[in-house]
């Protein structure tokens, strides 16, 4: 007989269950370098006067956005900190309570401590006798400093603990800063002790340490900031605060004018001395180069707004601006060699009338990979950092509702 195939009813399998598709865990940026230090009160603002300060160092947890902050000294009154070149120690003025009323008061002095960051601890070293310690300037070495009392300049010696005075002006000095050579010293100082009727109520000199001369530079200016060039070749100031710019060469002692009075000017060297960046403000925002070798000024961006103070990478390549509009703020990276521009990020929309800039630079870090900023939004204000290769941006502090750190440092 033939066999005939029988048809065989296929097995009965289980319906597969569905699989999920892994989904990967971002991985956590690691910390930012270093330790970030300010004086801040965390108390509501008090529209009655000054408040006291507290000293707070930032120091990064296991991953970007987390933070251990440290208060390490608290109640300082009209306090500054100078850091000295070597990053190793703040010289700090502050006031004390120098005619024993148990409080801060306007008949107080203030002195200079010492504040080394290896020990942390303050140490007193001068003996106020008059008002008004104006500023502190540091040597090269970081072994001396000078400070500013009313019409003096007095140098003193961390060696021997002692001070000499070493200059005198006719008016009250506002302020002095030495090149990073120590071989100049530029002073702004009030033109007389006569009262002058307009802006121009002080003067710019510079003392040459070889010579032991003063030079005027500038017999009529007002409130200027002053910042040398890396290599002590060039000084730049304002005329009045943060209006118009000038360099002058320290060969010629011939300033020049890159930007007029009438316009606000914000400026930074290069820390490799090769650039220095400038604003101008007049219409629109403008950010600028200027190269102290060939004396020529190159417009690096044109911006819809105010433009802030431009800050370099450690590598002297890039510049970060903030660029604060009518309706929107944006903070920029331009880079500087191949004269591009790009957004990292988009700020709070304008805050209240007393801080109408959202956006403002503060400092990069150590590593040139983050960027401190202050951020101003309508409901909230804060120190924030953001990564320049992602954009990924975290709070620092939330100082909402109260004063403003300031005298702020990224140290490594």
């Amino acid at each position: 007989a033939t066999a005939t195939a029988t048809a065989v009813p296929p097995t009965a399998t289980a319906t597969p269950l569905p699989t999920s598709t892994p989904t990967m865990t971002p991985t956590p940026l690691p910390p930012p370098p270093g330790e970030i230090v300010f004086l801040w009160n965390p108390e509501p603002l008090d529209p009655t006067g000054p408040r006291p300060q507290n000293l707070y160092f930032v120091k990064p947890g296991n991953a970007a956005g987390e933070w251990e902050i440290e208060t390490l000294v608290t109640d300082v009154y009209g306090a500054g900190l100078y850091l000295s070149p070597d990053g190793a120690k703040f010289a700090v003025r502050l006031f004390d309570d120098t005619d024993g009323n148990g409080r801060i008061s306007v008949g107080d002095y203030s002195n200079i401590y010492l504040y080394p960051l290896s020990d942390q601890t303050l140490t007193r070293l001068t003996e106020a006798t008059a008002k008004d310690i104006r500023q502190v300037s540091w040597l090269p070495a970081s072994q001396r400093f000078t400070y500013a009392l009313n019409k003096d300049i007095f140098l003193f010696d961390l060696a021997n603990l002692t001070s000499r005075r070493v200059l005198s002006l006719p008016g009250l000095i506002y302020s002095h800063q030495w090149s990073p050579d120590g071989q100049w010293l530029a002073v702004i100082s009030y033109v007389s002790d006569e009262p002058v009727m307009g802006g121009e109520t002080h003067r710019l000199d510079l003392y040459n340490v070889a010579t032991n001369n003063l030079i005027p530079l500038v017999d009529k200016m007002g409130f200027s900031t002053l910042k040398w060039s890396l290599d002590s070749r060039w000084l730049a100031s304002n005329y009045e605060y943060n209006q118009g710019l000038l360099v002058t060469s320290m060969n010629d002692l011939h300033p020049i004018e890159l930007v007029a009075s009438n316009s606000l000017s914000f400026s930074s060297w290069s820390p490799d001395g090769q650039w220095l960046a400038f604003t101008t403000q007049l219409g629109t925002g403008n950010l600028n180069v200027w190269n102290p070798n060939t004396e020529t000024v190159e417009q690096l961006l044109a911006g819809n707004g105010r433009i802030s103070q431009p800050i370099w990478s450690p590598d002297s390549q890039h510049l970060a601006v903030a660029l604060n509009a009518e309706t929107e703020s944006s903070l920029l990276i331009v880079d500087v060699i191949d004269k591009t521009t790009d957004t990292l990020l988009i700020g709070p929309e304008p805050g209240p009338a007393h801080y109408p800039y959202p956006l403002d630079m503060l400092t990069w870090s150590p590593d040139g990979q983050w960027i401190l900023f202050e951020a101003s939004g309508k409901d909230s204000r804060s120190f924030s950092i953001v990564n320049v290769s992602n954009g990924a941006a975290f709070v620092v502090l939330d100082f909402t509702g109260s004063a403003v750190p300031d005298n702020v440092f990224w140290l490594p």
